[in-house]
């Protein structure tokens, strides 16, 4: 039993949720390879290829960003907005991405994000 508890808790840090509450709004992350052309939809982190990007919906912004290959870094960047699972100071966090905008006085906003999983949602 002890097993099988440590297998699901494992399958689900690898699979990250695609839906997020970020400062209060819902925010959907598709991760989509593309090394091959085939736009092939992804959630495991572990298996992000070189031509990997995020599509991130949340309230009227709609961005694409190419993946950002960092030595221990999963994130996705257009040098104006991030999308990270790397936090320096935890490591990986699936749950809580970091979520930024650099703004044009050069400093950054951050938004806080949560993981919506589908035993979250009420119908």
């Amino acid at each position: 039993m002890i097993f099988i508890s440590f297998f699901l808790s494992l399958l689900v840090s690898l699979n990250p949720s695609s839906n997020f509450n970020c400062d209060g709004d819902t925010l959907t992350a598709t991760i989509r390879n593309n090394l091959n052309g085939d736009f092939a939809i992804t959630d495991d982190l572990e298996n992000i290829d070189k031509g990997a990007f995020i599509v991130l919906d949340w309230r009227d912004i709609n961005l694409m960003l190419p993946v950002s290959f960092k030595v221990g870094d999963i994130s996705f960047t257009d040098k104006k907005w991030l999308w990270s699972y790397q936090d320096e100071k935890n490591g990986l966090r699936m749950d809580e991405p970091r979520f930024a905008q650099l703004l044009p006085n050069g400093e950054t906003q951050d938004f806080s994000c949560q993981a919506i999983y589908s035993e979250d949602i009420v119908s």
